[in-house]
């Protein structure tokens, strides 16, 4: 009987545990491996350069034990495409709408101010014009007075000019006559003796005071290479007109190292010779300037 009994337990307790194993869940199934990606666009450690970076998450099972792993795949910069902005002013992410898209108009947008609005003109000694009363003109930057007059219509200084602001010297580095005759330039130095609104005579300027019998010459000579001659015997003045034929020395002074200079001769030294001509000679030679008015 005691038998019985133990055998009749015993199948009811497996009986029981069967019974509660058909309510417990089933062993959790290992994770299916997926890959996930994104595409965005960083800037590289260069300005210079670019760099599409991919992130890739994975999930495997290892063992029983799940293992998640992220990593960035670099992808070159030329193999991206970006739209060209610069160039073609205006982008679409999708394809085709730019024939949609009309680009603004460059004339809706504000002009730019030209430089010249902001400019600042500041009164100087060099660029203020000199004082004109009468017959006389005061050279603004130094304070020196000349007599002027009328020849052929035009304004000129009667005396030539003796400015030291630009490379000069006197006959025979007396500064005596600087203030008697004048100071003596080379051309380059000459086309910037003149005060504002004064300049060099042209060739048509130059022959009208060539006929002018009541020019006052000075006779004020010429140096060269630190040697000076000539004075009170005669004079040469810088023109700004262009070597022609007939021009004195034309043929033997040709090229961009000539011009055009007036020669003028003391009567008693001339004799019978030419007294007043035109001449082609050297640019670094110092001669005098007379300035005709604008």
């Amino acid at each position: 009987m005691k038998k019985k009994i133990a055998a009749i337990g015993f199948v009811g307790v497996v009986s029981l545990l069967f019974g509660c194993s058909d309510d417990a869940p089933s062993p959790a199934a290992p994770p299916i491996a997926y890959n996930e990606s994104s595409s965005s666009v960083v800037t590289g450690a260069s300005s210079s350069s670019f760099q599409q970076q991919t992130p890739t998450s994975s999930a495997v099972n290892n063992g029983g034990k799940t293992i998640y792993e992220h990593k960035i795949i670099d992808v070159p910069a030329e193999n991206v495409d970006y739209p060209n902005i610069v160039e073609e002013k205006m982008f679409c992410w999708t394809p085709g709408c730019e024939a949609t898209v009309v680009p603004p108009s460059s004339s809706s947008k504000a002009a730019p101010k030209s430089s010249s609005q902001n400019a600042i003109t500041i009164d100087t000694p060099e660029n203020k014009p000199p004082i004109v009363n009468g017959m006389t003109m005061t050279d603004a930057r130094d304070n020196k007075t000349y007599q002027l007059m009328q020849i052929g219509g035009k304004l000129w200084m009667a005396q030539d000019i003796n400015y030291a602001g630009v490379t000069s010297e006197c006959f025979n580095e007396q500064e005596s006559n600087c203030t008697s005759n004048g100071r003596l330039y080379t051309f380059n130095s000459a086309q910037k003796a003149c005060p504002t609104g004064w300049r060099l005579p042209n060739r048509e300027e130059a022959q009208a005071a060539l006929d002018d019998a009541t020019v006052p010459w000075s006779y004020s000579g010429r140096c060269k290479d630190g040697d000076c001659n000539f004075m009170g015997q005669m004079g040469f003045h810088w023109t700004s007109a262009t070597p022609q034929d007939g021009d004195k020395n034309f043929e033997d002074n040709k090229g961009d190292s000539y011009t055009v200079i007036i020669v003028e001769k003391d009567p008693d030294y001339a004799g019978e010779k030419e007294r007043l001509f035109f001449q082609v000679d050297s640019k670094t030679k110092r001669f005098s300037v007379r300035c005709v008015q604008e």
